[in-house]
C-alpha cells in the first residue's frame, strides 16, 4: 500500500473542501450585503406633504414614518397595506380607491427611506414599523377582527411577519415568495435568509388568501403554491392567468378583488 499517495490524496481533498467552504462563506457574505440593495433599491418620493390622508408616526428611536389613510363609505374591514419595493404610497391611489369602492378602507405606510419616511430600511425595522402601524390601527378604534393584513411582493414578507405576531381577520398575499434569497436560488442555499415566509407560514392560523400571476417572471408562481401547501388554516389560492408581476393590478385582472371580498366575508 502506497501511504504517500494516500496522504497526498487526503491533503488534496482537504484543500478542496477548504476552498469550497471559503467560496461558500464569501458568497454568503456577498449575498447578505448585496441583497439589501436588491430588496430595497433607492426610490425617490412620488408625493409631498400636501397629499391627502398623510400622517407621520414616530418610532421608539425617533424616526418619522409616513402613513396614508384612504377611508371608504359603508366601511368593511380595514386593510393594512404593505407595498412592493419599487413604489411608495404615492403609487397606491388607484388600488386604494378601487378597494374603497368595494367598501374597504386602506391604511398604508412607507418603509424607511421611501416616500417621506425617514431613515434607512432594513428587514428588522420594516417589521417594527409594521407593528407600529398595526398598533396605530388598534388605537384608532379598529378591532383586530376587523383588520385584514395585505402585502404585495416584498410587502408579503412584512405582512407575513406581522400576521405571525398579531390577530387579524385574514392575511392576503399578492405575488409572495418563500424567501428573498430563494427568488434567485430556488433552493435554500445560504444562511441568514431575509423575509423568510416559508419558515413562518405554518405558524399562521388566520385565513390566508393568495393571488399570483401565472406569467410572473420575477417571483415564479411555485413560491405561492408551496406557501399555501404549508398553511395550516383556512386558505385559498388564485392563479391569475396571463398576469405578470407588475401588471397584476391592471383592470382586466382586478376581478380577483371580488373573490377576496367573498373569502373575507
Amino acid at each position: 500500500m502506497n501511504w504517500k499517495k494516500i496522504l497526498l490524496g487526503i491533503f488534496s481533498l482537504k484543500r478542496i473542501v477548504i476552498l469550497i467552504l471559503l467560496i461558500y462563506i464569501l458568497a454568503t457574505i456577498f449575498a447578505h450585503f448585496y441583497a439589501q440593495k436588491l430588496i430595497f433599491p433607492y426610490h425617490q418620493s412620488s408625493y409631498d406633504e400636501k397629499v391627502s390622508g398623510l400622517k407621520f408616526l414616530k418610532t421608539d428611536d425617533g424616526t418619522k414614518i409616513a402613513t396614508r389613510f384612504w377611508k371608504a363609505e359603508n366601511e368593511k374591514p380595514l386593510i393594512l397595506y404593505f407595498h412592493g419595493n419599487y413604489m411608495d404610497m404615492g403609487h397606491l391611489d388607484d388600488i386604494a380607491e378601487f378597494l374603497n369602492t368595494k367598501g374597504y378602507s386602506v391604511l398604508a405606510m412607507d418603509y424607511r427611506g421611501y416616500g417621506l419616511s425617514e431613515g434607512e430600511v432594513k428587514e428588522h425595522n420594516a417589521y417594527t414599523d409594521a407593528q407600529l402601524l398595526y398598533d396605530y390601527a388598534l388605537k384608532s378604534g379598529y378591532d383586530s377582527d376587523y383588520i385584514v393584513i395585505l402585502g404585495r411582493s416584498v410587502g408579503t414578507g412584512v405582512a407575513t411577519n406581522l400576521a405571525v405576531n398579531n390577530k387579524a381577520k385574514a392575511l392576503v398575499l399578492i405575488s409572495p415568495f418563500l424567501s428573498t434569497y430563494r427568488v434567485m436560488t430556488k433552493y435554500p442555499l445560504f444562511l441568514f435568509d431575509k423575509f423568510n415566509n416559508s419558515a413562518k407560514i405554518d405558524n399562521i392560523h388566520m385565513p390566508l388568501f393568495i393571488i399570483h400571476g401565472s406569467n410572473d417572471q420575477v417571483i415564479l408562481a411555485w413560491h405561492s403554491q408551496k406557501l399555501i401547501a404549508n398553511h395550516q388554516g383556512k386558505h385559498k389560492r388564485i392563479l391569475i392567468q396571463g398576469a405578470g408581476h407588475n401588471d397584476i393590478y391592471d383592470d382586466k385582472y382586478l376581478s380577483f378583488v371580488d373573490e377576496i371580498d367573498s373569502f373575507i366575508n
